[in-house]
């Protein structure tokens, strides 16, 4: 995605356009921490939690966000998500 502009000085703006919605995943043995941005929803993050393993309650979390960013735009969106990686494993060669 490129950015014309014809004024060096101008300031440049994020685009805020969303045609999915992005989901993050935190994945703990305790919890699991769902932020989530969504179109229709202004910059506005929203933080959600469920207990590890509950897949129902993650299911039920996605839809909530669907219904909620259809409700405000009048579209449907697909979730990307993606996991945050917490911590780093090394393998090495004996």
């Amino acid at each position: 995605m490129g950015i014309d502009n014809d004024d060096p000085g101008a300031k440049q703006s994020v685009q805020t356009t969303l045609k999915a919605i992005f989901v993050s995943l935190e994945l703990s043995r305790s919890s699991w921490v769902i932020t989530s941005l969504s179109p229709g929803g202004g910059e506005k993050m929203s933080r959600r939690s469920v207990r590890a393993g509950d897949i129902a309650g993650l299911f039920d979390r996605f839809t909530r966000l669907r219904d909620k960013a259809r409700v405000r735009t009048g579209q449907a969106f697909p979730i990307v998500a993606i996991q945050e990686a917490s911590t780093i494993s090394v393998i090495r060669r004996a």
